[in-house]
């Protein structure tokens, strides 16, 4: 949410400073920032490759090397993406024994649906991805196989994202600190489209 912020406070702030006073605070009318599929992979491409941690149980590195082919529909969110790895070892725990597997190399193109929904009393983003797909079972590598059960495990789970208390926005407009405050009051999504409806707060302080 901070990338999400940002690029949206130079907008906001101009909007802002046409109906407040300097030194004042108010709160603005509800807004609602549209963001198309192709402006979430624009915002993703530089984070790549992104590194996983799957907790102590995981030795070696695994990435997510690429996320292509988003499509948004009405609380669905589509996509395909590349995790790959090099030398990854996993330990689990049987009785009092700690077993060591090599999982070796994973190279595992996937496809996914995430399931969301906003939680308006809570504030919070519910979250259910759900593995569609992977390479032919045929071309796994051992890691490949290992990989592809856990994210299957992993998936078909509601993991809420708390979306309270989001960090304000901070930048200078001449001789004002602007401070930008966001609340979120709906996420929906539809047509390839996301829609954040947001309740923006905004404090100019005047600068000594």
């Amino acid at each position: 949410m901070k990338i999400i912020s940002k690029s949206i406070s130079v907008a906001l702030i101009l909007l802002s400073l046409v109906s407040l006073a300097a030194a004042q605070v108010d709160r603005l009318q509800e807004m609602t920032m549209v963001v198309p599929a192709q402006s979430i992979a624009r915002t993703i491409e530089p984070l790549l490759p992104y590194k996983i941690d799957f907790g102590k149980n995981f030795v070696g590195d695994l990435y997510i090397q690429s996320i292509e082919n988003i499509k948004i529909k009405e609380g669905k969110i589509f996509f395909s993406c590349l995790i790959s790895g090099k030398d990854l070892k996993y330990a689990t725990k049987v009785g009092k024994q700690t077993l060591n597997f090599m999982v070796g190399e994973v190279n595992l193109p996937s496809r996914w649906e995430v399931s969301f929904k906003y939680d308006k009393s809570t504030g919070k983003l519910l979250i259910s991805p759900y593995l569609l797909g992977s390479k032919d079972e045929k071309d796994f590598s051992q890691g490949d196989v290992l990989m592809n059960s856990l994210l299957i495990a992993l998936g078909s789970v509601e993991y809420p994202l708390d979306l309270n208390n989001l960090n304000p926005v901070k930048t200078q407009f001449y001789n004002q600190l602007v401070t930008l405050k966001v609340a979120i009051a709906d996420i929906y999504a539809a047509d390839d489209r996301l829609f954040i409806e947001l309740i923006p707060a905004v404090q100019l302080q005047r600068k000594p």
